[in-house]
């Protein structure tokens, strides 16, 4: 059933900063709720990126669908997608009349700000402070919402002034920040009699005996007991390893700000545990576990390792990957159904922590001060936060592209059921692939002139994304198949909220905060990685050189950086 809530997001944060303003009911809207939401012709110039796949964005099925559904005249002006920001500040500078209202323009916190305080960007704060037009957005799109998630919707996109100079909307699916993690060969547990490890020291026992006993049977000692790739958090062995010792987030060369349950900003490569989790990291490179390739090969190097087929053995006994990252077509894969995804490994004190981040709605859409009606662009806005208008955005029309589910795939409950019953659902909601009964097309990621391509004008948070039906035995098209998506399952929910309760996300610094900044954040996270590395590596010993490496942090600014996130963290959460 499908829980409706209403006004769910006067947050108490919201209203300390900018205590209800009401706003006058514009006599070009209907009633909230009533379609079309403009009552009178309106014109309204759109801007947003130009996406390659989109065919024409004037006639288009979801540029008419908004311009039925709204009553406003759309006209769609169209930004260059890599050089916008170089366009928008031209435009600016230059006194050229800005769109109405700009989507998809994906302005940092900091550019933000700077727009909205130069007069630029409306603050959206009063809207919905007012609740006269958040018709959707504290309806049907609150209640996919999560109180954790709806006392933050508004609130992470603060600026450092206290206005919020963009809508939010949410885009992230149930899987997204639980997806990357160990995968274990299972053929290599079957021949070497153990069970899947679950804790750290299972899991170097099963390093050890992949290294020493054969288990692929080749009679060559060409086993690599565990393997990643670089650059990336995805593949990134010593941040995942570290979360069976302490929280460190994902990131490969960022600063990594945590904050503690009292909101307590620290940095984990400061703490104790650290060192004893680089210690077995080392530990076990120096005992030849973990291979060199890990530290400078792409994700495509590690495929080339994993997606092997006819008379060729296994080599890799686990992978830190995300597991389609491991095979060109992991549905299908000849060797995907001899790797099982687990959850974090549990470290000596108990600790098994996900290397993850901290999901936050998009605040890349906008309307700005040249909009000679704010309150029909925000309100269309607002419809888009709608069901209907997500589905329609994200897929293409009801029928075609998505469906309703029917009676049957309503009773198989939901594809992520305790995510939904989380929320209050309990039935699927919509379905998009296609079945042997109904074929549906796609429009996603093609060419076409039927969606824009882009999901930042959707509202798909965590817990809309679960309210597809679970699958049916008959709709897998092959074993490899079921496999593949009942292991990933499987994956997710073994990781699933395994975190500390406060994930540092973005933090709105005040320009002096940003100038006493400057690149700190990013020497410190390079400097970082670097001796992380060295670290495993044994060019450099963690006890040994632990004071240099605290003193080297100091003169890089470390303690400036925890001050302005801690100040900025203070405002956000006060």
């Amino acid at each position: 059933m499908r829980k409706i809530l209403s006004m769910v997001l006067s947050l108490l944060l919201v209203l300390s900063l900018c205590a209800g303003t009401a706003l006058a009911a514009s006599d070009k809207l209907n009633e909230p709720g009533v379609i079309p939401v403009a009552k009178e012709p309106v014109h309204l110039q759109v801007g947003t990126r130009q996406i390659a796949t989109v065919t024409d964005y004037d006639d288009n099925h979801l540029t008419n669908y908004l311009r039925e559904k709204t009553g406003v005249d759309i006209e769609v002006f169209l930004f260059d997608n890599s050089e916008y920001k170089t366009q928008l500040q031209l435009m600016t500078t230059s006194g050229e009349r800005l769109p109405d209202t700009m989507w998809n323009i994906n302005l940092n916190g900091i550019e933000r700000e700077s727009y909205g305080v130069q007069g630029y960007l409306v603050d959206l704060l009063p809207y919905f402070q007012a609740h006269e037009l958040t018709y959707y957005f504290d309806g049907e799109a609150a209640s996919y919402l999560t109180d954790a998630e709806k006392e933050m919707t508004l609130t992470a996109g603060l600026s450092s002034n206290g206005a919020l100079y963009a809508f939010p909307f949410w885009a992230v699916s149930v899987a997204d920040p639980w997806s990357d993690g160990l995968l274990i060969n299972n053929t290599f547990c079957e021949a070497l009699n153990m069970e899947i490890p679950t804790t750290i020291d299972e899991y170097y026992d099963y390093l050890v005996a992949v290294k020493t006993q054969d288990p692929n049977g080749n009679g060559l000692a060409d086993e690599i007991p565990l393997v990643g790739f670089a650059k990336s958090s995805n593949g990134d062995i010593i941040t995942n390893l570290l979360n069976s010792f302490l929280y460190y987030p994902a990131t490969w060369d960022g600063v990594a700000l945590c904050a503690d349950d009292d909101g307590k900003i620290y940095l984990p490569y400061q703490q104790e545990a650290f060192k004893d989790g680089i210690r077995f990291i080392a530990k076990c490179y120096a005992e030849g576990l973990i291979s060199d390739l890990s530290f400078s090969q792409d994700r495509y190097g590690l495929q080339a390792m994993t997606d092997v087929t006819g008379d060729a053995p296994d080599i890799v006994g686990s992978a830190m990957s995300h597991r389609s990252y491991m095979f060109a077509s992991h549905a299908s894969a000849e060797r995907r159904t001899h790797y099982t995804s687990i959850g974090p490994l549990v470290g000596p004190e108990g600790v098994n922590y996900v290397s993850t981040y901290a999901v936050e709605p998009n605040y890349i859409n906008f309307i700005t001060s040249d909009c000679e009606e704010p309150d029909v662009a925000f309100a269309v806005l607002d419809f888009m936060t709608s069901t209907e208008s997500t589905l329609t955005a994200r897929y293409g029309r009801e029928g075609e592209y998505w469906r309703k589910p029917t009676d049957e795939e309503r009773a198989r409950g939901c594809s992520w059921a305790d995510v939904a019953a989380n929320i209050g659902y309990t039935e699927p909601l919509y379905i998009t692939g296609s079945t042997p009964d109904y074929p549906m097309k796609l429009a996603w990621g093609q060419e076409t002139n039927e969606i824009w391509n882009i999901t930042c004008i959707t509202w798909q948070p965590q817990g809309f994304t679960a309210l597809t039906p679970a699958a049916s035995p008959e709709s897998y098209a092959s074993e490899t198949a079921k496999y593949n998506t009942e292991d990933w399952n499987g994956g997710i929910r073994a990781r699933f909220g395994k975190a500390p309760k406060n994930l540092v996300g973005t933090l709105a610094y005040t320009a002096d905060e940003q100038a006493m900044l400057g690149t700190l954040a990013t020497d410190i996270g390079t400097y970082v990685r670097e001796t992380m590395t060295r670290f495993v590596t044994g060019e450099m010993d963690i006890d040994a050189d632990w004071e240099s490496f605290q003193t080297n942090l100091e003169m890089l600014g470390v303690s400036t950086v925890i001050d302005c996130a801690q100040a900025a963290w203070d405002r956000a959460h006060s």
